[in-house]
This record gives C-alpha cells, structure tokens and sequence, in this order.
C-alpha cells in the first residue's frame, strides 16, 4: 500500500467485502508488528486515515470475528494472533478456500459481524433479524447453493430495506381529499393537451371531491385519479353530442336521446328524477336564447348538478316539493266578490316572491 494507490486481496474482498480487506491487507503486509508482537491502533489510525476512527474499530471488530486478528481495545493493540506473516497468510489462505458452494442449513442464521455491516447502511438490527425466515424460505424452494450465504443474505436485506424505505414514504404522503383540492398545473395541461375543454374540467371538480370525500379514501396521487375520471367522463360525454356542425337553440318539444339514458344509468340517478327535470331545462333555456351544439351535455351536466344539490337538502323533502310547499303557504285565496282579475295579479306576485327567495337562497 502506497500513498497513492490501496492494495488488497480479491478472494478476501470477494469473501469478506472490500473494505475489511483494505484492512486485513494493510495489518499484514503494511503495518509491522512492535516487538511484542501487535500493531499500535494509533498506527492503524494513522495508515487509513482516509477513514473515520469509529469505522476502523467496526471493521476490526469484524476480522476478529473471523478469527483473523484480536483486537484489544481497552489499550487499543492489534494483534496478529502471535503469527509471522506467513503464517497468517497459511492461516487466512484455507478460510478462503473453504468456501465451496453449498446449500443453506435449515438453521441458518447471519453472523454477528454482518449484521453490524447491516447498520452501515442504516438498517436496524431488528429488521435484519427479520428477514431470515424470508430468506430461508426463498432460497429452500429455489433449491440455490452459493459460496457465501453472508453477502447473499445481506444484499436480500438491503434490497428489502430499501422497498421498506420506499413504502414508507409513499405512505406518509398518502392523505384525504380536501374540500379546498385542486388538480396541479401538470394535471390540467395533461387534460387540456388531450382535447378536454377547460370549462368541463372545472365542472367535474366538486363532483370529484364529493364522491372521494365520501369514500373516505387517502391516497398520494390524487391528480392521477383526477385525470382518470375525467377522461372517462369526457368519452361518455361526447357520446352525447349530435352530429350538427353549428349550435341551435333548444325547442320546446326537445327530449333526451337514448344515448342521455345509457350514461345516466353509470351515474346512479334515476331515469325518473331526470325526467322531472326536463320541464325546468328547456324553460331556462329558452327564456336565455342561446344556442349549442349537444343539449343532451347541457342536460346531463343539470341533472347531474340538480341531484347533487338535492343530496345535500335532504332525501326527504325534494326542492321541487319545498317551491310547492311554499308558494301554498303564500297563496291568498281570493273572496267570492273578487274581480277576476286579483287572483291573477296575486299569483304573479306570489311567484315573483318566490323567485326572489330562491335567488336569495340559491334554490
């Protein structure tokens, strides 16, 4: 070992990793023993000092139990166990050899020595511990030999680990949908990019809150899910549009086409409460005079929104009942000398009035 370049076995790289075998080559080829016969820790220190001095202590530990060296360190000496260097090399050389493949013993268990290793890569004992039955198992059924069952062992741990590692993380992100959520940036251009009209998007927000919300499922990829259910929604969507190239407006003897009924039938609502709403559509768009290219979307997106808002008021009393309840309440009826032209008059006024709260209310 030079001041430049580091010198080591293969075989004791291969057998007991690289960096014990940096060491093992620096004690007996590099480092002379005193007089007594054992190596200054403080000289080892000095060698390798590209290491940290709790590392050293680690890797010694690990030699010794190896039966390589004896390290003491109460008075910090390292001793090459009494050998002269070819002895120990005579002594290192079988360890080496002796290790033909073979197959796991059924009461294998991993050396003390490399589970510290373990905790070099942050991994906790008792998680090391745990994955021996695993490993076991594995390697049983696949009938495998290998020359050495530490490193297999250990690298099968640090994999694990690392899956650990990752779940782990994946976890702590995972949270409920908010009411205030938002799909990101990324998420709408993937959506715009792909056709879908930005408006259409904005509408489907509260629907995806609402029916995650109520699921009462966490995840870490919202935005995902988003951009699922909205191109699935945009498809049934535009099963829906007429083959016309311009807007028209609607007509008053206007009906929902077979195919409104086949995609109402994936959203849960009754072909009845869609009917029921008809009426009320073609008067609101009549009264606004605009014309479009698919009125089976537009009533679709109503229905949609109509059955939302009833959800949330209550499955007793639908809106619709609750405007006859109150228009009853208010209706005045006229005397027997009444002229006929009160009653009308009062029941312009009672619907004026009535249109008044349900502005005022949103209903």
């Amino acid at each position: 070992m030079s001041d430049n370049l580091i010198s080591f076995s293969k075989d004791a790289a291969k057998t007991l990793g690289i960096s014990e075998a940096i060491l093992l080559y620096a004690l007996t080829n590099t480092l002379k023993p005193s007089k007594e016969d054992f190596i200054s820790f403080e000289d080892v220190l000095e060698q390798l000092n590209f290491w940290e001095e709790e590392k050293i202590k680690t890797l010694l530990k690990k030699l010794q139990l190896k039966g390589l060296i004896t390290f003491d360190e109460g008075v910090k000496e390292v001793y090459l166990m009494n050998l002269k260097k070819e002895e120990l090399a005579t002594k290192v050389q079988p360890y080496f050899e002796e290790r033909s493949e073979s197959f796991i013993e059924k009461n294998w268990k991993p050396e003390e020595a490399l589970i510290e290793q373990s905790g070099e890569y942050g991994i906790p004992r008792n998680f090391v511990l745990s994955q021996v039955k695993d490993f076991l198992l594995l390697h049983k059924e696949k009938n495998d030999s290998s020359h050495s069952w530490g490193i297999k062992f250990l690298r099968f741990v640090i994999k694990q680990w690392r899956k650990q590692e990752i779940s782990d993380f994946k976890e702590s992100r995972r949270k409920p949908l908010e009411q205030s959520w938002v799909p990101d940036d990324d998420a709408m251009k993937i959506l715009t990019n792909s056709g879908i009209e930005k408006e259409f998007i904005k509408n489907e927000i509260p629907e995806f809150i609402l029916y995650w919300s109520d699921k009462g499922e966490i995840s870490d990829s919202w935005n995902t899910k988003f951009i699922s259910q909205i191109r699935r929604q945009w498809a049934k969507n535009q099963h829906l549009i007429e083959n016309t190239e311009s807007p028209y407006p609607i007509k008053e003897s206007w009906r929902p086409s077979e195919d409104f009924y086949q995609v109402l039938e994936l959203t849960g609502i009754s072909k009845k409460f869609a009917d029921s709403q008809i009426y009320e559509f073609i008067l609101y768009w009549k009264e606004t005079g605009q014309s479009h290219n698919s009125w089976n979307s537009k009533f679709i997106q109503h229905v949609k929104y109509q059955w939302q808002r009833q959800e949330k008021f209550g499955p007793k009393e639908t809106i619709k009942e609750v405007e006859k309840r109150i228009e009853s309440s208010w209706e005045i009826k006229p005397s027997e000398d009444t002229s006929s032209t009160k009653p009308r008059s009062s029941k312009k006024k009672i619907h004026s009035r009535l249109q008044e709260l349900k502005e005022k209310h949103r209903l």
